[in-house]
């Protein structure tokens, strides 16, 4: 009793390094419990991959050769470590020769893909903007080549697709899913989904820019840029997102006046209007899709007189949103979402609006569309927009559907 009563006195006359003590100690188990936690996974995970390496193979077939696409500096420049540290093990022991390329600037990975040789299937090793350049990359080769399945480890800072295909979580969560998008490589399931085509609009004078492919969303507005800008608030730790719309709010450098015309077509599920006749390219592939690609039926002998009607809107907002249905609401047949939101809020308004889309993020009811050309009104100041996650100049515009176009590895 003497020493119990001795220790709470020595604990009661240094209390600020009883309390620095406890609070070492905490994070001390936390983290050792974590790193525990880890280690199971891993054991587990490896074993598994150990069970698809050491199966038999036909005499005429070679290990499956998979290419990554790395991006090094992916979130933080953690990208790399974790690859090496969670991944790579597993789809050396699942019996996969892995190549490895690293990108070593923006659109790299455009430039990689385009010219890529030698591989069974592609994996992205970083966030949405790595993915979004090996889309474009993939179609924008005329050989057929979406037909090599793409693997999506979630690496990156931002990983709208990986998150829908595996769930996504911090500490040992992520651990996880990084090990659920691997096993699902070694697994060799597969799904199709949508992508959009983005072409610039110009004159006849003008050359057009090649197009880029996105699979997530294209976002314009005051909220775009107010996430933009929370790395400035980074000592705020995990409130720097609400840091950022307290700040921000009453700026003026934000994009509070999305304005211009919309010209929309509806959604059609496939037509002689909108399905192009593709050339058959034999090949062979060692990936079996266990969702096949829809679409068995011819659909460049459908009519449907109703494809090729348009309408044409005026819109004044601060919050402009496309998205596939990849990441928003699934409608009846393949369609881009539009998300018009409010002409405008106060500071009060828009700040809780901003915490509001932190915790639970919801969109407006949205129109559907199957094309989409938006021109905006020409303003003195320069206008950025966001296509997963990638800045660009806001110019004349014209968004296409591609429904099941991109085959990627799931569950």
């Amino acid at each position: 009793m003497e020493r119990i009563a001795k220790f709470a006195k020595t604990i009661r006359n240094n209390w600020k390094k009883s309390v620095l003590g406890a609070v070492a100690i905490y994070y001390a188990s936390a983290t050792a419990k974590e790193k525990y936690e880890i280690n199971i996974l891993m054991r587990a995970a490896c074993k598994e991959a150990a069970i698809y390496g050491e199966a038999l193979l036909p005499i005429e077939r070679n290990p499956t050769v998979i290419t990554v696409i790395l991006n090094p500096v992916a979130n933080k420049r953690k990208a790399k470590q974790e690859f090496e540290k969670y991944c790579e093990p597993l789809l050396l022991l699942g019996g996969l020769q892995v190549d490895v390329v690293q990108t070593a600037s923006e659109g790299n990975a455009k430039e990689i893909v385009e010219t890529l040789r030698g591989t069974e299937a592609i994996i992205v090793a970083g966030g949405d903007g790595t993915l979004s350049e090996t889309v474009t990359g993939l179609l924008r080769r005329n050989d057929q080549a979406n037909m090599f399945p793409v693997g999506v480890l979630p690496l990156g800072r931002t990983n709208s697709i990986g998150n829908t295909l595996f769930p996504n979580g911090k500490g040992v969560q992520k651990v996880k899913q990084l090990i659920t998008a691997s096993m699902a490589i070694i697994k060799g399931n597969t799904v199709w989904k949508d992508a959009m085509k983005i072409e610039q609009v110009t004159d006849e004078s003008e050359t057009p820019n090649r197009p880029i492919y996105a699979m997530a969303s294209m976002e314009w507005g005051a909220f775009r840029d107010t996430l933009a800008k929370k790395d400035k608030y980074w000592f705020y730790g995990p409130l720097r997102e609400y840091a950022a719309y307290i700040f921000n709010g009453y700026k003026s450098s934000l994009n509070w006046n999305c304005s211009g015309t919309i010209k929309y077509t509806p959604p059609c599920v496939g037509c002689t209007n909108c399905t192009a006749k593709r050339p058959e390219v034999k090949r062979k592939w060692f990936f079996v899709s266990s969702t096949e690609a829809a679409g068995q039926l011819d659909q460049t002998k459908i009519l449907n007189p109703e494809c090729l009607t348009s309408k044409e809107l005026c819109f004044r907002t601060c919050d402009f949103k496309i998205k596939t249905q990849n990441v928003a609401m699934n409608h009846q047949i393949p369609a881009l979402s539009i998300f018009l939101g409010r002409n405008s809020y106060s500071y009060t308004d828009f700040v809780s609006e901003g915490w509001r889309r932190i915790k639970t993020n919801s969109d407006p009811e949205p129109i559907f569309a199957r094309t989409i050309e938006i021109t905006p009104k020409e303003t003195d100041r320069d206008t950025v927009i966001e296509i997963d996650k990638e800045d660009f100049d806001m110019k004349p515009i014209k968004i296409t559907l591609m429904p099941k176009v991109i085959k990627l590895f799931c569950q």
